[in-house]
């Protein structure tokens, strides 16, 4: 059973805006006026001429909080799957028939499927930049959400091999350019001393620019 217990950094530090003390549901308001008002440019020009090349995709990228703090939720991938084995990336999939062309669907049905969460305990905030997989032409759709935290999760051992959570600004610090240690494309980030890089990498770029005010 995943160990859903978060030690946050700032525990023990209010975190506070003038005249104005952060709760989880003044937190997620804010984030979703945000997300309302972006509208961002869909980065989903071809790449690769691939078998897969414009195949529909959707992840939910997940936040919670703990002590008033932005926590995030990223998941690597077991060894099993098809694609991206043993990557870190967030939780989601290929859109099926049976989601009848809603990507929103597709992303809460695949979260549910690789990490026990349901649908209804998932709140859309809102949706970044489509764009598509650099080696494999799959368009990828993000849905920021939050979820409850702790949760009893029960991520399926076929699809997922870990589980990883972490202050989302402690995340966003640990961005490194071309001269990384991993010696990936950049961005690449660190959690758990594991490399996000790629297309995730990308989502947390964006997320870290679109979040800046409450960030």
């Amino acid at each position: 059973m995943y160990d859903n217990t978060y030690q946050s950094p700032g525990a023990n530090k209010a975190v506070t805006r003038p005249h104005q003390t952060i709760t989880m549901a003044t937190m997620w308001d804010d984030i979703k006026r945000i997300l309302d008002t972006y509208q961002p440019s869909d980065e989903i020009e071809s790449r690769k001429a691939t078998a897969l090349e414009g195949a529909q995709s959707a992840v939910i990228v997940p936040l919670f909080m703990v002590a008033e703090e932005i926590g995030i939720l990223i998941i690597g991938r077991s060894d099993h799957v098809k694609l991206h084995r043993g990557q870190m990336g967030f939780p989601g999939g290929m859109m099926e028939d049976k989601d009848d062309g809603d990507l929103l669907r597709t992303a809460a049905r695949e979260t549910d499927e690789e990490i026990g969460i349901f649908s209804d305990q998932i709140n859309i905030l809102g949706k970044l930049k489509t764009r598509k997989t650099y080696t494999t032409g799959i368009v990828v759709t993000p849905f920021v959400g939050s979820i409850p935290f702790p949760y009893t999760f029960s991520p399926d051992p076929m699809e997922v091999k870990s589980m990883h959570t972490a202050s989302l600004v402690q995340l966003l610090n640990t961005v490194q350019g071309k001269d990384n240690q991993f010696d990936l494309p950049p961005p690449v980030y660190t959690i758990d001393e594991r490399p996000v890089w790629g297309l995730t990498a990308s989502i947390l770029a964006e997320l870290a620019q679109v979040l800046e005010p409450v960030l």
